[in-house]
């Protein structure tokens, strides 16, 4: 007699190569820039708009741009990298995307 409990189910055949899928997404940083044209409250606005990052975060972001040059400001899968850099450049933001 077989048991099974609750949280498992056990197979009869091993899985095979085409039960897994190994079609991912590469992961991309979204790299904000610093530039002289953008007052810091708008950057900070943006940023809390576009990637939905507490206002704290978007602070932290934007002095770390104006201090080093460039900041990271988010990880995520490429189509929302690409996504999110172009909504940073609508609103005139310098932003682009580094493969992680």
């Amino acid at each position: 007699m077989q048991t099974t409990t609750p949280y498992s189910q056990t197979r009869e055949h091993p899985l095979g190569q085409q039960d897994i899928s190994l079609d991912h997404e590469p992961i991309c940083e979204v790299i904000l820039h610093n530039d002289d044209v953008n007052a810091m409250q708008h950057v900070v606005s943006s940023l809390t708009n576009v990637f939905g990052h507490a206002r704290q975060l978007a602070e932290k972001i934007t002095v770390e741009a104006h201090l080093r040059g460039c900041a990271i400001a988010e990880v995520e899968p490429h189509t929302q990298a690409v996504s999110h850099r172009d909504q940073l450049h609508q609103r005139g933001l310098r932003a682009t995307i580094n493969n992680v």
